[in-house]
């Protein structure tokens, strides 16, 4: 038995296997040149005398940094105030639970943070980038092309212009709004408002697309209001809708969040949901199910979204080629339609 007073190296292993410690160093970093019997004694003899893996000596090997980023664009106070960054990256840790790659966030809301990331990326500290927030419009995108590092997008941006350089999952806003707007259709409302998120997300973008798509012209651009995703903005938006006398039926919410604060503000004028108004949400938090009354909502699969993107950046590390992979919608119907 190993004693306690000192580190177990990879030699006790060897030892303990009755192999050489070069077969420990294969087993260990998943060589094709090990046997899965040798393997299977390796990592007997690794758990009775609790050697612990050198991470860094480990990732010098395999000549990777064995992490891989999670990058968020946006005030980082909004990653942890949004269920939809949680349900992600929830998805995306997960699948990544059973490796050897740790996750990391990466904070680029500035052009401080936005340079400090990409000197971390140039100088190999970590081997794939998960982009939680893909906006257009900004270089950090460009230079990541410019680094050649493995890049994953969570989320669709206008025109795919990193198609071939990329890969990119997401759910099809589009799709998924059709189907919301059908809804408030097939209920026989007439007269309709949308309140999204900020205009130069391209999800809203999208959303707003696809309610156009059922609902053309009976949606102009002075029936749509933007804010924030949450429930206050939502809350506020639908004060000002009220204040300035606009007739409507039915609200397209860009969020479920924003759909609270909208059946709240409709409450508080004394308007009946969905007796005279219906709303849709979007997302199918928890949140819609919970709320009273529950939220008839546009359902994306967030989680399984992470869990793609995890899978697409360890592919892009083994040397695979960028893909696209687009997760279906559904509308989940409830109380407020």
């Amino acid at each position: 038995m190993t004693s306690l007073s000192r580190r177990v190296t990879i030699a006790d292993v060897a030892r303990a296997a009755g192999v050489a410690p070069s077969t420990v160093s294969r087993a260990l970093n998943g060589s094709p040149n090990c046997t899965p019997a040798t393997r299977e004694r390796v990592m007997r003899a690794v758990a009775e005398t609790g050697f612990v893996v050198n991470r860094r000596g480990r990732a010098l090997a395999v000549g990777r940094s064995e992490a891989i980023a999670l990058l968020f664009t946006d005030p980082l106070a909004e990653l942890f105030a949004d269920p939809t960054y949680a349900r992600l990256c929830d998805g995306i840790v997960s699948r990544l639970s059973d490796g050897p790659n740790l996750p990391m966030i990466l904070e680029a809301a500035t052009p401080t943070e936005r340079r400090r990331v990409l000197e971390h990326v140039g100088r190999g500290a970590v081997d794939a980038v998960i982009v939680i927030t893909p906006y257009a419009g900004s270089e950090l995108l460009d230079r990541l092309a410019e680094l050649k590092v493995p890049v994953v997008l969570c989320g669709q941006l206008e025109g795919d212009p990193y198609r071939g350089v990329f890969s990119t999952v997401y759910s099809d806003d589009v799709a998924g709004a059709v189907l919301a707007a059908r809804a408030l259709e097939g209920v026989g409302r007439e007269e309709f408002i949308s309140i999204m998120g900020p205009a130069e997300t391209p999800v809203s973008a999208d959303r707003l697309r696809g309610y156009r798509h059922v609902l053309g012209l009976r949606l102009g651009e002075d029936r749509v209001v933007h804010t924030g995703w949450d429930q206050l903005s939502g809350h506020r938006a639908m004060r000002e809708i009220l204040a300035h006398g606009i007739g409507f039926d039915a609200v397209l919410a860009g969020s479920d969040r924003i759909a609270v604060g909208v059946i709240e503000a409709l409450r508080d004028a004394g308007r009946d949901v969905p007796g005279e108004v219906s709303v849709v949400g979007f997302d199918d938090h928890p949140l819609a199910a919970q709320y009273e009354p529950a939220i008839t909502t546009v359902h994306q699969p967030l989680r399984e979204e992470g869990e793609r993107a995890a899978e697409l950046a360890l592919e892009m590390i083994d040397g695979a080629a960028s893909r696209t992979v687009v997760m279906d919608m559904h509308l989940v119907e409830r109380d407020t339609v």
